[in-house]
């Protein structure tokens, strides 16, 4: 049998169904081999959209993505996607092609020697669980196994096999290939999800429990860790049973509906103003899953939650371990794990009632709604807030959104889109990378069994992998494309007008940034073009965009200058110090009298 046939034979007995790619010299035999197999081959048109795509797919799956990209640039190209994959722990296979044996350069000590040669797997070993050159056609399943076991085990992540084409092209004997054995693997998220301390396990519970009866403002905090270890029903019935508030970063938006009654967004840099302030006054905080990374405590880990206990379960030892907090009880296991033992050991137990803490925060949530935050000065043009809730109005359970990955589109997605239970956002959140949403639209439908997708994306985001745009043509995507015009990069523009007097460099048409003309490009590539100027175009519009079937490209003008607040920004103290805001009193500015009233009140709950 002819190794590639293997390789695509392998996966498709994984019921891997689709594979990201563009074609290539140096993976012709691969190529050749997924062509003939039952596994559907999505044809990009760059390899770093391939590369966002199969991340996407796997995001929405909450399974394996695959990717193939050829040797030389092909492999590098796919390199910004792999490092998203690593940082946001999305399990992705990439298959690379490499120049036959004969012909590599480090027999010959140069720096290239075959066609487009390239040591892939040097630069993709930083940011990936696994990476190998398969020299030993007979090793090709030990490695498949072994990547594949790596990617969607522990802390998940991507993997990464480079194959030459010599390796490509020769006859195995399946039957007689060696393969892997998990239990040679000693890393620690991988022995912790693999053999959990049981022991360990009821004591932290046990020691969750007594803080949970102590407790006046207990509030959950949920992560991706309540994702990947598919513990989302799991967790909903421990909530059920303790009636707790929740809280949850960007990549658990899904596991409740914006309107439930517990649920109260997500703490962080910029965030829901009763968001922060509820986790500001929590007493006692679960963290489940959730690396609190400096966008959710707002560079300031010490003052984050300052008034409460924190359990915080992880997988990954030194996530906890990194945080300059006090009073945590770190707890490393697979966050399913501790839920079924807490779920379990709460069914004893008489609980208390935190029925005046979660009327609090409800009362928080009616007083500070995002709706009544003021951009100052105003701004013309379509309001981001209301456009993306405008929007979400439209989506339903089974529709997939796609965040932009960067800048206003990726806090209005997350912040004003009225979320609803199941309905899977895709961002790529670590690398926080222009030109993601483009692509990631493509694996989110095929990773939805080609239902419904919504994108949100911002004019100079769109740019960096606009040429998908066919892509979405040729498969006839149901893509509802919305794209915020603001004739520039926001965030830039923002960050000079702050930090240099204004003085813009690359960031609007004056400094060397010109957008393109959305209406010609939608006309050129055959998409239906609509478009928002005035507010009161706005409901109107998104009813008629959703009303047409296949892929739609909505432009709606905004401003340059409008602000995604509430948000933690640095400013100059007394002593001219730049200094961070704090979490529970984000800009714009709430007086001190009114902060020191709400947490007096809290108190006394």
């Amino acid at each position: 049998m002819r190794l590639s046939d293997y390789v695509m034979s392998y996966l498709e007995q994984l019921q891997i169904d689709n594979i990201f790619m563009l074609s290539g010299g140096g993976i012709m035999y691969l190529v050749d081999a997924l062509g003939r197999s039952r596994i559907h081959h999505v044809c990009c048109h760059h390899e770093q959209a391939a590369a966002i795509a199969a991340q996407s797919y796997a995001m929405k799956r909450n399974g394996l993505g695959v990717c193939l990209v050829t040797t030389g640039p092909g492999g590098t190209n796919a390199l910004t996607a792999t490092g998203a994959s690593y940082v946001d722990s999305t399990p992705v296979l990439f298959l690379s092609g490499q120049v036959k044996r004969a012909d590599f350069a480090s027999k010959r000590h140069v720096r290239q020697f075959g066609a487009q040669e390239n040591d892939i797997v040097s630069m993709a070993k930083p940011v990936t669980k696994y990476a190998v050159c398969v020299t030993d056609a007979t090793e090709i399943k030990y490695h498949l196994q072994k990547a594949i076991y790596l990617a969607t085990h522990g802390r998940q992540g991507p993997v990464w096999l480079d194959i030459p084409l010599d390796i490509q092209n020769a006859e195995i004997e399946p039957e007689q290939l060696c393969g892997f054995t998990p239990d040679k693997i000693s890393e620690p998220d991988i022995l912790a999800e693999r053999q959990p301390d049981l022991e360990m396990l009821h004591k932290v519970v046990y020691h969750t429990v007594t803080l949970l009866q102590k407790a006046k403002r207990p509030l959950f905090l949920i992560g991706h860790g309540v994702v990947a270890s598919r513990a989302e029903d799991l967790f909903l019935q421990v909530q059920r049973r303790l009636k707790i508030p929740v809280v949850a970063t960007w990549r658990a938006l899904h596991v409740m509906d914006s309107d439930d009654s517990y649920f109260f967004g997500s703490p962080g840099l910029q965030a829901c103003r009763y968001s922060n302030l509820i986790t500001q006054g929590a007493d006692l905080l679960i963290v489940l899953g959730s690396r609190l990374d400096n966008m959710i405590t707002a560079f300031s880990e010490e003052h984050f939650a300052c008034r409460a206990q924190k359990i915080i379960v992880d997988i990954d030892e030194a996530e906890i371990m990194k945080l300059d907090m006090q009073n945590v009880t770190p707890v490393v296991c697979n966050v399913k794990d501790y839920l079924d033992t807490l779920y379990q050991t709460v069914s004893n137990f008489d609980m208390p009632q935190y029925e005046d803490w979660h009327i609090f925060c409800g009362d928080l949530k009616k007083k500070y709604p995002l709706t009544e935050e003021k951009q100052d000065p105003p701004v013309e043009g379509i309001d981001l807030y209301k456009m993306a809730m405008e929007i979400s109005n439209h989506c339903g359970e089974n529709d997939t959104v796609v965040v932009s990955s960067t800048s206003r589109c990726n806090t209005a997605g997350h912040m004003a889109f009225h979320h609803k239970v199941n309905q899977r956002v895709i961002s790529s959140m670590g690398f926080g990378s222009m030109g993601f949403a483009l692509p990631s639209v493509i694996g989110a439908w095929f990773g939805s069994k080609k239902n419904r997708v919504v994108m949100l994306e911002g004019d100079g985001s769109l740019q960096l992998n606009l040429q998908e745009l066919q892509t979405i043509v040729t498969y006839c995507i149901d893509a509802k494309l919305f794209v915020f015009h603001n004739t520039g990069y926001a965030a830039i523009a923002t960050m000079q007008d702050r930090n240099f007097d204004g003085f813009h460099v690359g960031c609007d048409k004056e400094s060397g940034v010109e957008m393109p003309d959305l209406e010609k490009i939608s006309c050129a590539y055959g998409i239906p073009y609509y478009f928002v100027k005035e507010k009161e175009q706005l409901v109107n519009t998104v009813e008629q965009v959703f009303a047409q079937k296949g892929p739609v490209l909505c432009e709606f003008f905004g401003s340059l200058s409008f602000d995604e607040i509430p948000k933690c920004i640095s400013h100059l103290d007394e002593n001219n110090n730049r200094v961070s805001a704090q979490l529970e009193n984000p800009y714009p500015f709430l007086p001190a009298e009114e902060i020191d009233s709400i947490y007096k009140r809290m108190e006394e709950i």
